[in-house]
């Protein structure tokens, strides 16, 4: 396993933009896009409502994501491609702050600040903890 922590000091792999990488990026980035819409289109939520399933895709690509990329880094030297498919593909399809955004505007314009407030707070506050925990059991898996 490297030595630094992709958490803590952030980096683009030295892969470039190579067709390898970027057919990853394109082929996780689909998988994950589709998925999310599965998922989004299965359990419909009304407008004014609590958005359980976008709130649920994002905290769980948060997770996901901390769990991840200690590991991506565990194996970088063997599958180069694993980041650049499972992160910024897969999960970045996954996850989605474009409907996020648009669900919190959707609870503001009907009236329902509280339910905008806890939606975004939540999504925040549980994403950044998830990653972070993902992170901590991530490392672990990684180092044995």
């Amino acid at each position: 396993m490297s030595q630094h922590d992709a958490l803590e000091s952030p980096s683009v792999p030295p892969l470039g933009l190579s067709l390898g990488v970027l057919m990853s990026i394109f082929i996780g980035g689909a998988l994950g896009t589709v998925a999310r819409y599965l998922l989004d289109t299965t359990f419909v939520v009304s407008a004014g409502h609590f958005p359980t399933t976008t709130l649920l895709i994002n905290l769980s690509g948060s997770l996901a994501i901390g769990l991840v990329i200690p590991w991506t880094e565990s194996i970088e030297a063997t599958w180069p491609l694993a980041r650049p498919f499972l992160v910024i593909g897969i999960l970045g399809g996954w996850t989605t702050y474009s409907t996020l955004a648009v669900d919190a505007v959707l609870l503001a314009k009907t009236q329902h600040l509280g339910l905008a407030g806890a939606y975004l707070a939540a999504t925040l506050i549980g994403g950044i903890a998830l990653v972070a925990l993902g992170a901590a059991i991530g490392r672990r898996v990684a180092s044995r």
